[in-house]
């Protein structure tokens, strides 16, 4: 992939530097934070369950101070079927040991197999599609990140959906969520936004008579 094309941005995904990059091993718990739920490896692969009805969250030991993308591969395993769950510019809140705040963006998720992004605790900003069609059980590969608030969701190249956050919020840990699944994980990295502005007009595609 050289660029996402985002409304009146351009990411230039192949330009963006690689800050973090992981391929699962017995070593992960170097690299990754287990704040909720189950997470083990298993054949070249993280894997995260979580029965109950709540979100099993593994957060990047690293904290990123600037917008990032967060790119690997998922799959859900059957007979899991819903809610690819990743995590970014997201903070724990050790009070209530949960997410403090965070974008989630995912896939068969929202109750009725939707994509979509969401700010965590965010008054109910979110934005969802029924179009996008996960099959479960097969791999995907997701990128997902912000630019300033303007979340954004690409799926096997394909743009899936955006967000733009009227009060954006940047730096923190990336991650994954499995809410009330089970996911396995692969081919992780985190890169650095690299974009530039991306002038966007309509020509006309027919003559107006007078």
């Amino acid at each position: 992939m050289k660029e996402i094309r985002l409304a009146k941005k351009k990411v230039l995904f192949d330009k963006s530097p690689v800050i973090f990059s992981y391929q699962p091993k017995e070593d992960w718990k170097n690299y990754f934070d287990v704040k909720s739920g189950n997470w083990y490896y298993e054949d070249g692969a993280i894997i995260g369950f979580e029965p109950g009805n709540k979100g099993g969250i593994l957060f990047t030991k690293e904290f990123f101070e600037k917008d990032v993308m967060l790119c690997f591969t998922v799959s859900a395993v059957l007979p899991a079927t819903r809610d690819l769950n990743a995590v970014w510019a997201a903070r724990w809140d050790d009070v209530t040991d949960y997410l403090e705040s965070g974008y989630v963006c995912g896939l068969n998720g929202w109750w009725e197999n939707k994509a979509g992004i969401e700010r965590h605790r965010g008054n109910g900003l979110y934005s969802t599609t029924s179009l996008y069609k996960y099959t479960p059980g097969t791999e995907v590969r997701m990128i997902c990140g912000s630019i300033g608030g303007h979340c954004f969701m690409v799926v096997d190249d394909v743009l899936v959906t955006e967000l733009i956050d009227p009060n954006p919020i940047s730096g923190g840990h990336a991650g994954f969520s499995a809410y009330c699944t089970k996911l396995r994980i692969r081919d992780i990295e985190v890169r650095e936004i690299v974009w530039e502005d991306f002038k966007q007009v309509y020509t006309p595609q027919f003559d107006i008579e007078e």
